[in-house]
């Protein structure tokens, strides 16, 4: 799966994101198509190259009869028309979680419930194309993770349906809470409650540019013409570093000022028999400036229990605090090499596709043990042996 991270230089619509995707290399064709399944009629597709401040980019927009809003709709409407297209199981449920969160912010904007909202710019028909087609177009490009930058944010007022709002208005506002803005300096609507909606939605950290190599890039356009250019960019291609969502884990600790620390070895032996993936002791300073030890383990959520009965049982604390968290892991697994020295087990991580490979330490301990040599001899030794087939 791939990365993809939109710039928003110019402000973010749902047909300035789609038109980016089309740019970086969502085919069109197969995109119209997808689009064609959902039964709602009418419509065409707009599609030129435009200038934009000297930038070439995709203008991707849908000619809708009757003009862009009006249509009003509920949140069961339009997922019962995403329902009874033929999108992909993963198209549709990225779709359907932006138009909830649409919802909700709605809801919350005019005191009302989900269910009850009625959308009317973002209800239609054009609205719900950019959305679906984002949908599409990113699973066209197999792109797993959505990233954006900051959003700018226009000053002024904007004319919607039901009259002049403070930009951003009320339920861009909502959906952008808690995500990083910044004022652009331009006297227009500058993210629409679509492309909010859909970023929002997509994106866990707004604002996060992330270390990745660039396979494709595209630029999509917007309507206006401002001082900056109205487009966003989209990068496609590849994390810098291979990121694999793993099961949660639970993470346990103990923060110990009264134990022995000869007794130490033997509770981390048995935490780990218990279940944990890994322990650690980490000096800290409690309460009345008492020096303490933090013990703290990681184990798999079905562990739990016997993992926190071990640290209370093998040490002197009368708690443990448990959280979950989440984590990514490299794809990985363990090779056997036979060397001078003897046979060692090689641990083999995937990075982007290259593998980086580290000594087994048990193995290389014992040899040393074995050969009465010290242990850094013997890992370079071994070391040789790394990278050959």
């Amino acid at each position: 799966m791939k990365a993809a991270f939109f710039e928003l230089v110019g402000g973010a619509s749902g047909n300035m994101l789609l038109g980016a995707l089309v740019d970086a290399g969502a085919n069109p064709g197969e995109l119209e198509a997808a689009l064609r399944t959902i039964p709602v009629e009418g419509w065409s597709v707009e599609r030129r190259r435009v200038d934009k401040c000297g930038i070439a980019a995709e203008y991707f927009d849908f000619a809708v009869p009757g003009g862009h809003g009006g249509d009003l709709r509920r949140l069961s409407d339009v997922l019962e028309l995403l329902e009874r297209s033929a999108l992909t199981g993963a198209q549709k449920a990225r779709a359907t979680e932006i138009y909830e969160r649409l919802a909700r912010a709605e809801a919350k904007v005019h005191g009302t419930t989900p269910e009850r909202s009625h959308f009317h710019e973002v209800g239609s028909t054009d609205a719900i194309l950019d959305v679906a087609g984002c949908c599409i177009a990113l699973d066209l490009l197999a792109v797993g993770e959505v990233f954006c930058s900051a959003f700018p944010v226009g000053r002024g007022t904007v004319s919607m349906h039901h009259g002049r709002y403070p930009n951003p208005p009320p339920a861009t506002a909502e959906l952008l809470r808690g995500a990083p803005t910044f004022d652009a300096g331009i006297e227009a609507e500058m993210v629409t409650p679509t492309g909010a909606a859909i970023l929002s939605t997509l994106v866990r950290e707004p604002g996060l540019r992330p270390a990745m190599r660039a396979e494709a890039i595209g630029y999509g356009a917007g309507r206006s013409d401002f001082t900056i250019p109205n487009v966003v960019r989209a990068s496609i291609g590849t994390l810098a570093v291979a990121r694999t969502p793993a099961p949660d884990v639970v993470v346990l600790e103990a923060t110990i000022d009264d134990m022995s620390p000869q007794h130490f070895e033997l509770a981390c032996e048995r935490v780990l028999a218990a279940g944990a993936f890994d322990v650690w002791l980490a000096p800290v300073t409690m309460k009345k400036l008492r020096p303490a030890v933090l013990f703290g383990a990681v184990a798999p959520p079905e562990r739990e229990s016997e993992v926190a009965r071990a640290m209370l049982v093998e040490t002197t604390t009368l708690g443990v605090r448990v959280r979950t968290e989440r984590r990514y892991t490299l794809d990985r697994h363990v090779e056997t090499r036979e060397t001078p020295l003897g046979a060692i087990r090689v641990k083999v991580a995937v990075v982007d596709g290259q593998a980086r490979r580290t000594l087994e330490y048990d193995d290389v301990a014992r040899i040393a043990r074995e050969l009465d040599r010290p242990i850094a001899e013997i890992a370079a030794r071994l070391g040789e042996h790394l990278d050959r087939p």
